[in-house]
């Protein structure tokens, strides 16, 4: 697919739904199985992104999760979903490096940082 289609298909993407962003401490798959971060205070964040370019699109906003008020794991992997709880499953991808997540911590995510990319 040219970068053109790419990027109509993730503006389609990006105007299909509200997005959430889901921390996982084993990876989600095609049908959603995975372990996704429970308890201690953790909650989905809502995503914003921008337009899409050159075949991807990247959050428009800077995530923070609530903080951790018991050990959560280790991220592994995130995950999109179409509402805060439940919902169903858009995209999912591995963090680039796994972090432990102990009581006291703040989970962020820069802006750029959460990347779509077709290709």
């Amino acid at each position: 697919m040219s970068d053109y289609g790419e990027n109509a298909v993730l503006g389609l993407v990006r105007n299909a739904a509200t997005f959430w962003l889901a921390l996982f401490t084993e990876m989600p798959g095609e049908n959603s199985e995975g372990r996704e971060v429970s308890g201690g205070g953790y909650a989905r964040q809502r995503v914003s992104f921008g337009e899409a370019s050159g075949g991807e699109m990247s959050n428009s906003e800077a995530l923070e999760f609530p903080t951790a008020s018991e050990d959560w794991g280790t991220a592994a992997g995130w995950a999109l979903f179409d509402a805060e709880s439940g919902g169903r499953l858009w995209w999912y991808g591995e963090v680039d490096v796994p972090k432990p997540l102990h009581a006291g911590d703040i989970y962020r995510v820069n802006v750029g940082c959460l990347r779509l990319v077709m290709d």
